[in-house]
């Protein structure tokens, strides 16, 4: 018998859930290098590679968020939807919670050439500390 591999279900190893784990626990935003010196010091044998493969494959089943920032990718385990705030000062980036405004933007959207399904909406401005 054989079996369609579109339909199996791809395992999370212990680097994917360490990874995954450390996204989870962090509001922060980290880009990969990060993730990676973090995860290394629980698993001191894994290697950059490994890292960026994994993040890809959470990104690609829909687990993380990729998010690009000022030209550098950062990563997001909170999948529900929500805006995201970057200070163009100091780089902070926060998370701002109105479910109204993606929806109300995913409703609106006409077109006749394009059908989207998802918005990501990133705001640019200054943080409280640096508006000071």
């Amino acid at each position: 018998m054989s079996i369609d591999s579109d339909f199996m279900v791809e395992r999370k190893t212990i680097q994917m859930q360490k990874v995954f784990d450390y996204l989870k626990n962090v509001k922060t935003h980290p880009n990969a290098e990060t993730i990676y010196s973090s995860v290394k010091k629980e698993i001191p044998s894994i290697t950059r590679a490994t890292v960026y493969r994994n993040l890809n494959k959470l990104v690609e089943q829909g687990e993380i968020l990729r998010l690009e920032i000022n030209g550098e990718f950062r990563f997001d385990a909170d999948c529900n939807l929500h805006e995201h705030c970057v200070c163009r000062n100091c780089g902070k980036i926060t998370e701002y919670f109105d479910k109204n405004l993606g929806e109300n933007i995913m409703q609106n959207f006409r077109s006749k050439d394009f059908s989207p399904n998802s918005v990501n909406i990133i705001f640019y401005g200054l943080c409280n500390k640096c508006d000071k």
